[in-house]
């Protein structure tokens, strides 16, 4: 048993030295007899101090190790769709999660420190990465609301197409900002699902290729 369990460590270490770069969250899955574990790794070179998971279906954690640190799940409760894990994780270091159903996949998966994103999240679906986009921005806002605005003036000037497909639908960047300005969290949040349903964009691939996120994802520490 040790010298299994010295195996899977080293095999680990192995694992993560060969991970490349991804500047936030590095995810593995291994099959250990009968059991499927994920692992995921804390590439943001940063010590982290949450994980936030959200998965596409109800499961339940049925296990938990973590590498390089600790981090307890602060939910509540083992069984829902979303977890949130806090304490400290040092840079390198990963969690090992097991769940039931083992089939249903995480949709986002983000490294925190604080209540802030840091490092890229893992993203499976477009609603996912909407929701880490509007609380970023309503956080932004909240925090220096002319900056946010230039944010978006400037962000605006460098998609020049969109003041084009907001048109089609009877909005122009003014309109936008100004709803941006004033909505409420959740409100951002409908507003850019509503636009993405609209523009077509129903993959994460089509979302990101549709515009220049750089100012924003930089702004959101992303």
């Amino acid at each position: 048993m040790f010298t299994k369990k010295c195996a899977l460590f080293l095999g680990l270490l192995l694992a993560l030295a060969g991970l490349a770069m991804a500047q936030g969250v590095e995810m593995r899955v291994f099959t250990v007899g009968t059991r499927t574990i994920h692992w995921f790794g804390n590439t943001s070179g940063q010590t982290v101090t949450g994980l936030h998971i959200a998965f596409a279906g109800p499961v339940a954690i049925v296990g938990k190790v973590e590498v390089f640190g600790g981090l307890q799940n602060v939910t509540g409760t083992d069984t829902g769709e979303e977890f949130l894990f806090q304490g400290k994780l040092a840079p390198g270091g990963f969690v090992e999660l097991r769940w039931e159903p083992m089939e249903t996949q995480p949709v986002l998966v983000m490294w925190l420190i604080g209540e802030k994103p840091v490092g890229m999240p893992y993203f499976a679906t477009v609603p996912a990465l909407v929701k880490v986009i509007a609380g970023g921005l309503v956080s932004l806002r909240d925090a220096d609301s002319q900056a946010f605005a230039t944010l978006l003036t400037e962000f605006f000037t460098v998609n020049t197409t969109l003041a084009v497909s907001l048109g089609q639908l009877g909005l122009s960047p003014e309109i936008l900002s100004g709803m941006l300005m004033v909505a409420p969290a959740e409100g951002v949040e409908n507003l850019l699902i509503t636009l993405v349903s609209s523009f077509g964009l129903d993959t994460v691939e089509k979302f990101m290729d549709a515009l220049d996120w750089s100012l924003i994802l930089q702004a959101l520490g992303l």
